[in-house]
């Protein structure tokens, strides 16, 4: 499901069976009298001696290393359960409200309804929609099946952002199509907070490229500012033709940049900004910078002004 170049190799301590430490040359006394051999989840092990290389996102930090080695030595347990609820949605990258982003359960999910699993910190749904997928060799909900198990629990703007996320290009391709989504909205009989997810569908937007500019989107809406369109095409003379800022309005020529730190620390970064600034003002656009200490009150004003809004 994962074929994009935004990952890398990135070692992790193998893991196994306590039961099987023999087979792998592990003593008893390294097993149990040594700090070799932690345990990651009741009977299963890792042995930091012992490295294998794992496919990993680029932007992934130690937080996903460990879901993703809690999760695999779940799956080593257990050969029928997958990533579920907040677990999922870290395994995928979208962004979460700091209570799922930081939740310290192992969300787990499984299609066999009479299965029951007890153990310490994992939770365990059992569910007879558990659409199987795999990102990065590791077992995940379907993104569809998983943006619907934590849609309840989530404010609209962080559902927003969550799907923007989902059927953009964050952290590599799509993961999810929003007509596959509403399709499966409209299949599901029963479905819990059916009218608050729906009310989120209607504000994903495929193209966004990151959470800030959903909020400013969702901001501008909220303050009865017209929808901007994501990433307006612009006509410019630089060699690459045409420049996409993140938010514009075609009509009034008004472009509206979200500028993150990594837009000031990286000098290749500051660079290719100012010449997309500068060919968009020379394709007669206004373009105005938005960052995180932007006074958003007179940012209103302007864009107010520049579309001619009372």
């Amino acid at each position: 499901m994962f074929n994009d170049s935004r990952w890398e190799m990135r070692d992790y301590p193998r893991l196994f069976a306590a039961r099987d430490a023999q087979k792998f040359g592990i003593t008893r006394h390294q097993l149990f009298n040594t700090q070799r051999c932690p345990i990651v989840l009741p009977g299963v092990r890792m042995d930091r001696e012992s490295l294998e290389s794992r496919r990993t996102p680029r932007w992934a930090d130690e937080s996903w290393e460990r879901d993703s080695l809690r999760l695999r030595a779940a799956r080593l347990k257990f050969s029928h359960i997958l990533a579920d609820y907040s677990t999922a949605a870290r395994i995928y990258g979208w962004p979460l409200p700091w209570n799922l982003m930081n939740d310290p359960r192992l969300r787990l999910c499984t299609a066999e309804l009479d299965r029951r699993i007890r153990m310490p910190d994992v939770t365990v749904r059992r569910t007879r929609h558990a659409a199987a997928a795999t990102w990065l060799d590791l077992p995940v909900l379907g993104p569809a099946d998983t943006f619907l198990a934590i849609a309840p629990d989530l404010t609209l703007g962080d559902l927003v952002k969550v799907g923007d996320a989902a059927v953009g290009k964050w952290h590599g391709p799509p993961q999810l199509s929003l007509d596959a989504l509403k399709g499966l909205v409209s299949r599901r009989e029963r479905l819990r907070g059916r009218r608050h997810l729906c009310n989120a569908i209607d504000l994903i937007r495929p193209g966004v490229d990151s959470p800030r500019e959903t909020d400013l989107r969702l901001w501008m809406i909220s303050v009865g500012l017209p929808e901007p369109t994501v990433h307006p095409k612009i006509e410019t003379d630089l060699p690459r033709g045409k420049v996409e800022p993140d938010l514009g309005y075609e009509e009034a020529r008004l472009a509206l940049e979200y500028e993150g730190d990594h837009h000031r620390s990286s000098p290749e970064q500051w660079t290719r900004d100012i010449e997309r600034d500068e060919a968009m003002r020379d394709a007669g656009w206004i373009v105005l910078k938005v960052t995180s200490r932007t006074n958003y009150r007179s940012l209103e004003s302007k864009i107010r002004h520049h579309l001619r809004l009372a």
